[in-house]
């Protein structure tokens, strides 16, 4: 005797049944962050309205955002942003280019690879912020100070993640470019690049947020302009400019996601051939 369920089971949905079953899956996860920073936002109002969290140690939201909307109609805000990312994407960039240049070769070498890890291990353990007075000293102030620091910051996790790439190359891969002699340049651009680049995407997507994250140090501590120097002017303005301190915290968060969003779209757009991807689109999509 068939169980009673054992027929439905295999019912088989209609493509427009299936396209509604996706479209509210779809309408469900896109909710969820929705209702959960709402919960957070209205959290946050009802403790200051109760006196939990007092105006001259932590503002209300409605006045955090009512001093977030005068600094957006404003220049300064628009100001500091742009002196910030411009930092960020300097480093980044002279970062990126040292990481996935001295990754290749160690990746490449194995006697390079022994010699150096231990050295790139040291220096991916010591804080930035410990090497900031020097940088401080030789530089001031200035965006060059802070330029220099996210490239040292973002060196070291992508120049790990290129090695790893770069080794976990397929030996099949390999061998067949041998036999079809590829080699070089070619045998690196065609062969190893590929293999390595999820490798890559995900090194980048770290460093790009610990960047920022010492972009931001590094105008709060040592006062380049950006961000940060707003945090810190803010602060020393009193109680009555909290608010703004915390609006500029809240734009530095919001950098920080807008970021992460777009280097996670750059990937799944770049290397939407690669199986990890397929695999991450045919989850979120289930």
């Amino acid at each position: 005797m068939r169980a009673p369920g054992a027929a439905a089971s295999r019912v088989r949905l209609t493509p427009r049944a299936r396209g509604d079953q996706a479209r509210a899956g779809r309408a469900a996860r896109q909710a969820g962050p929705v209702i959960v920073l709402g919960a957070a936002l209205g959290l946050w109002q009802g403790l200051s309205a109760s006196g939990v969290l007092t105006p001259d140690e932590f503002p209300s939201m409605t006045s955090t955002v009512a001093a977030l909307w005068h600094q957006a109609a404003g220049s300064a805000l628009w100001a500091a942003v742009g002196d910030t990312l411009t930092a960020w994407a300097i480093g980044l960039f002279i970062g990126g280019v040292a990481a996935v240049a001295a990754g290749s070769v160690l990746g490449l070498n194995r006697l390079a690879y022994r010699s150096a890890i231990p050295v790139i291990e040291f220096f991916k353990t010591i804080p930035v912020v410990a090497i900031l007075p020097i940088a401080l000293l030789l530089f001031g102030p200035t965006l060059r100070m802070k330029y220099l620091l996210v490239a040292f910051a973002v060196f070291w996790p992508l120049v790990i993640q290129v090695i790893y790439g770069v080794r976990s190359v397929d030996p099949t891969a390999l061998d067949t470019a041998a036999a079809l002699q590829v080699r070089g340049l070619r045998r690196f651009v065609v062969v190893i690049l590929p293999s390595a680049a999820p490798f890559v995407a995900t090194g980048l997507r770290v460093a790009a947020a610990v960047g920022l994250i010492v972009d931001v140090v590094a105008e709060l501590i040592g006062g380049g302009s950006g961000v940060g120097l707003q945090i810190l002017t803010a602060e020393n303005s009193g109680p009555t400019a909290f608010p703004v301190m915390y609006a500029y915290i809240l734009v530095a968060g919001l950098l920080g996601v807008v970021l992460a969003g777009g280097f996670a779209l750059a990937e799944r757009r770049l290397l939407h051939w690669h199986e990890s991807q397929r695999n991450s689109v045919a989850w979120t999509t289930s």
